[in-house]
């Protein structure tokens, strides 16, 4: 009983470290080829004014960075101005109804300035949006002329 149990140890051993070599080269086959890809992108090595080119979209304090923010705060107005339209239009309902003219609205004028500062809020979003789009397609387009100019 004990052979039998002595050989299904030992399968069941040679298939864990047959899992683990297994394992090892899934893991290691790509890392390989992501080698090679490093050094090819080592190889090709861009000039000074190629880099702070594709630096515009990327990181803090750059072009895309400030857009992309102006563009946050953009949406946070829209947002905001609409929490103070309801907040308007529920306070002028209920002043109305409480001086007996419910179909009255005293802040209308108001209403209209609010709605719109929003619409201007949101078309600068929307701006704002298509300049990063654009600032991105131009850094790239750019790129590969100039890439396509020097071969």
């Amino acid at each position: 009983m004990r052979s039998s149990s002595s050989k299904g140890n030992s399968k069941l051993k040679l298939l864990k470290s047959a899992g683990i070599y297994a394992a090892a080269i899934c893991l290691i086959a790509p890392m390989a080829t992501q080698d090679s890809s490093r050094a090819d992108a080592q190889q090709k090595r861009f000039d000074r004014e190629q880099t702070m080119l594709m630096n515009l979209k990327n990181g803090v304090g750059s072009t895309g960075f400030h857009i992309i923010e102006s563009n946050r705060r953009a949406k946070d107005i829209v947002r905001d101005l609409g929490k103070a339209m309801f907040q308007l239009q529920e306070v002028d309902k209920a002043y109305s109804k409480s001086r007996g003219k419910p179909d009255s609205r005293s802040m209308d004028g108001t209403k209209l300035k609010l709605v719109n500062a929003q619409n201007t809020a949101q078309k600068l979003s929307d701006e704002l949006w298509d300049t990063f789009q654009d600032l991105k397609k131009s850094i790239n387009t750019t790129l590969v002329l100039d890439e396509v100019d020097n071969k």
